[in-house]
Parts: C-alpha cells; structure tokens; sequence
C-alpha cells in the first residue's frame, strides 16, 4: 500500500492482513484500541456478543506499528500455537 492507503486505514483504525512465513499463513484483524472498543460496544448492542479470530490491538493502525507488533508476537511464538483463521500452520484448511 502506498502513504494514501495507510492514511486512510489509519483513519478507520482497523485492518485485515495475511501474515505469511515459510510454512503457514494466518489473517489477523488489526485495531487501534478506540476503533476496537467502538467495535466491541457495537457488537454487545446488536448481538448480545463480540468474537474475533485473531485479533491483535496496536496504538494506531500503521504500517510501523503492525509490523512492530508481528514482529514481537512472532518472536514469542504466537504464531507458532495459533490457528486463528482456520488455516494449519502449514496454510491448508482444517
């Protein structure tokens, strides 16, 4: 995405994105912290609940903080034990 696409997902505050390494792939819905409460309390009112695959929570939805944060869980191994979007590590459906 180029410097307008950011700025414009930065602005909505929320972001799909496919995280890809050698073996696996996982989607990881992307908030910042006000887009998501927003998104929770709505939720809570039109359906009595709020559920989310693979959420990850950033201060604002930008290209340094989502690869920052990948990066750190990654590291931790999060991606390594989750199968958040219904894909084995290895990327085939379940």
């Amino acid at each position: 995405m180029d410097e307008d696409d950011w700025a414009m997902q930065e602005g909505k505050g929320w972001l799909d994105v496919t995280v890809a390494w050698e073996g696996g792939r996982q989607l990881v819905e992307v908030y910042d912290a006000v887009r998501f409460a927003r998104t929770v309390e709505f939720e809570l009112d039109q359906v009595g609940c709020f559920t989310a695959r693979c959420l990850l929570v950033v201060p604002s939805v930008t290209h340094e903080n989502i690869e920052s944060a990948i990066s750190a869980i990654a590291d931790k191994g999060f991606f390594d034990h989750t199968q958040c979007s219904g894909t084995t590590p290895d990327g085939l459906p379940q």
